[in-house]
């Protein structure tokens, strides 16, 4: 009769205990959890550039138990300015809220805000819906400098006038107020960036750049800088461009001379298919040719920072000029038109076996067989300056 007792005051006590220390545990592992809600600023820099305006991108979560509230300012010379004071729906007593993340968009004006220029102080704070501080949950509270620029860079044109052959190439020389992310000349829609180092004064800037065969006379040539905070300035230089004419060619193009050149070409037609020869040569001439100028325009973004060129560049010499820059090529196949293209090259014709001379001091940064081009090398002569050989 005892033990029957004994076992029952047992279970009692177990079953006392379940329902007593589940829910404690409950209360202290989920209710009363202590990580804090976390906020991300889009900026991995240290200090965010705010101009005249700027949309600061946002984002507030809380993975246990959701958001309570948002707050977010700017804090400048004693004055505190509000930008977000959002609060967040609660699901009920024990379920803790209902957002776990929230994006936010948030615009900064400072000339509607009354923000002069200078340093001030993004103070960014969230909690959430824990127990913790007496049922006000966790904060986190983040600080980020910001510099608040609303002045656009000064830009000086320092070079002369720039006379320009259609298709043709120029140096600008231009002075910068302050350094700029992005600066540089657009000329007919590409842009061609500068880079200081030439000389001693680090805020001038050189930009080389090039016209493209089919833009003459006319053509919109202008210098950008582009600050951190977004403010930019354009200016125009003097340009003159001489319209030129570019030669034309027809080429006729042989069974004989395809039967030579095609097995040259890894193309994804095999050799002994029964695809026609027209057929692969089109291959050849247009999507091959298409893929070999984006892998040259892909290394030629990475330049070197640095004037490695020294004097005047030279040719090939006791070269015959065979073909011209921007020569316009039709071809033709058993009489029939089938294609046309634009040469961008020179091509010059020495001795057989005749040594090719670098055109100045450089770096080779490829070399390798390049499709349509065969042998090819490349090589940087600093501040995005290329010159290429093939064969």
């Amino acid at each position: 009769m005892k033990s029957k007792i004994f076992g029952s005051n047992i279970l009692f006590i177990v079953l006392l205990s379940l329902v007593v220390v589940l829910p404690l545990l409950w209360i202290l592992l989920v209710c009363l959890e202590h990580e804090k809600p976390v906020i991300k600023a889009d900026s991995k820099a240290e200090s965010i550039y705010i101009g005249a305006s700027k949309d600061l991108p946002v984002s507030v979560s809380d993975g246990k138990r959701g958001l309570r509230k948002v707050w977010i300012g700017i804090v400048k010379d004693g004055k505190e300015i509000p930008l977000v004071a959002k609060g967040y729906q609660k699901g009920g007593f024990f379920s803790g809220g209902t957002t776990k993340e929230d994006l936010l968009n948030i615009p900064i004006e400072p000339a509607k805000m009354g923000l002069s220029d200078g340093k001030a102080v993004l103070r960014l704070i969230a909690w959430d819906y824990s127990w913790q501080r007496w049922w006000n949950g966790n904060i986190e509270t983040i600080e980020k400098e910001i510099i608040i620029d609303t002045k656009r860079p000064e830009m000086d044109i320092l070079s002369g006038i720039q006379n320009l052959n259609q298709g043709g190439s120029g140096i600008v020389i231009y002075k910068l107020s302050e350094p700029c992310e992005k600066n540089g000349v657009y000329a007919g829609g590409n842009y061609f960036p500068g880079y200081a180092g030439v000389f001693q004064d680090k805020n001038i800037y050189i930009s080389v750049f090039a016209l493209e065969y089919s833009k003459g006379p006319g053509t919109e040539i202008y210098a950008e800088a582009v600050d951190g905070a977004g403010n930019s300035s354009r200016k125009g230089f003097k340009v003159f461009i001489k319209e030129k004419k570019f030669k034309k060619d027809s080429l006729n193009i042989s069974d004989e001379f395809l039967n030579a050149k095609m097995p040259e070409f890894n193309l994804a037609v095999p050799r002994d298919s029964k695809t026609p020869l027209a057929d692969k040569f089109l291959k050849v001439n247009s999507d091959l040719r298409v893929e070999n100028y984006n892998k040259i325009k892909d290394i030629v973004k990475n330049t070197e920072k640095s004037l490695l060129w020294d004097g005047v560049f030279v040719g090939l010499p006791n070269a015959k000029n065979m073909a011209g820059f921007a020569d316009h090529r039709d071809y033709f196949y058993q009489g029939k038109h089938i294609d046309s293209q634009v040469h961008l090259g020179v091509d010059l014709a020495s001795l057989a076996n005749a040594p090719v001379p670098a055109a100045n001091r450089g770096k080779v940064v490829f070399a390798e067989d390049l499709g349509i081009y065969g042998k090819t090398v490349l090589l940087d002569h600093g501040y995005g300056l290329f010159s290429m050989y093939s064969h």
